[in-house]
């Protein structure tokens, strides 16, 4: 076992995932693969790879990134891992991207790969997916007051213990907006977070998750959660901590 993991939710990955776990493999970093019962057998041709760094959990039906998560999550710190990272996967994010994260984790609770900022690069993506991801985290920072410029990426590496200090199970959203609540609990415990620019590719196989009901459901969360923030509803935040 090594100190560090990487959770990786998949849902029709099959061909994509084990390209992905091939790069990984000279990472010194355990990788738990959680499936949401892919009717591509994703999870059957990650076990197939018989990887000795990799694990699958079956996550049961689709269920979405934030419960797959917060399953690993409560996993990976329960096995006692030192740092806890989530990637996409896809291939979009790069391996050497996130092991430059887990260098600068050694300073930070948390570490953000970032795509909007000085040095961060998108590629092959098309312009409404870079209009939306811009406007949801321009609209998140707005309506939480959050500093951060990239809200909804994928690609972090937090600290165990920092995590164990959330209750996680009150972390419920499905969806890509999973990635703001994270940040926005974290953020209200004064947790060390820093932004690195990342290079994000485009995937070159499979089909992406994002749904009109994906979309909806950020909107609607971070648009709730600005009106208790002006209402000054404390208990908001205090509501994700043990």
């Amino acid at each position: 076992m090594h100190k560090n993991v990487v959770l990786i939710p998949t849902y029709n990955e099959a061909e994509s995932i084990g390209d992905l776990l091939a790069q990984l493999r000279n990472c010194a970093i355990d990788v738990l693969v959680i499936d949401d019962d892919s009717p591509d057998g994703t999870a059957r041709v990650v076990t197939n790879l018989g990887l000795d760094y990799v694990k699958v959990i079956n996550n049961g039906k689709k269920k979405g990134i934030g419960p797959a998560y917060v399953t690993a999550m409560g996993i990976a710190i329960a096995a006692g891992y030192e740092k806890i990272a989530t990637m996409d996967a896809d291939g979009s994010h790069l391996v050497s991207d996130l092991e430059n994260l887990f260098v600068n984790s050694q300073d930070f609770d948390v570490v953000m790969g970032t795509r909007w900022m000085p040095a961060g690069l998108v590629s092959n993506w098309d312009p409404k997916r870079i209009y939306l991801s811009k406007f949801g985290t321009w609209y998140a920072r707005i309506c939480l007051a959050l500093p951060y410029r990239d809200l909804t990426g994928g690609l972090r590496v937090y600290d165990a213990k920092k995590l164990e200090m959330l209750n996680l199970l009150r972390i419920r959203s499905n969806g890509y907006c999973f990635q703001i609540e994270m940040i926005k609990a974290l953020h209200s415990l004064e947790v060390s977070i820093k932004e690195v620019p990342i290079h994000f590719i485009e995937r070159r196989e499979g089909v992406s998750k994002m749904s009109q009901n994906i979309v909806a459901e950020a909107f609607l969360r971070v648009t709730l959660w600005g009106f208790k923030r002006m209402l000054r509803f404390n208990a908001d935040n205090a509501h994700y901590v043990k």
